[in-house]
């Protein structure tokens, strides 16, 4: 019988109460998640190839658009975006950007379990 592979995230989420909300969900699941805090440890974790990134658009010190558009290669991890409702620009530059999914905060929050669990 094969062991079942872990579902790794990478998350550029600064905020520590939704960065919580992120683990604490993902932890019953089975899936570990990896938090990238800066600019260099986004790009570095976007390059370990994880199975899904979710990206703060609102963190700003990482670049989380410049650092997918960067790296990812086709057919990467599959990128979740979210940003405050009020960001409709950004929202539309995440789409361009190449984040197959742009979720606001409340959106991604009320979503995340079936997320993690579809992993």
């Amino acid at each position: 019988m094969e062991a079942k592979k872990t579902k790794n995230v990478l998350a550029a989420i600064p905020d520590l109460f939704f960065g919580s909300k992120v683990s604490g969900t993902a932890r019953p699941l089975g899936v570990e998640v990896r938090f990238a805090t800066t600019r260099q440890a986004l790009l570095e974790g976007l390059r370990s190839g994880p199975d899904l990134v979710i990206v703060d658009l609102d963190a700003a010190h990482l670049d989380p658009l410049g650092a997918i558009g960067q790296v990812r290669p086709p057919g990467g991890p599959h990128v979740i975006a979210f940003a405050n409702h009020t960001r409709v620009d950004l929202i539309e530059r995440a789409r361009a950007a190449g984040c197959e999914e742009v979720h606001t905060r409340g959106s991604l929050s009320a979503s995340l379990r079936r997320i993690l669990a579809s992993l």
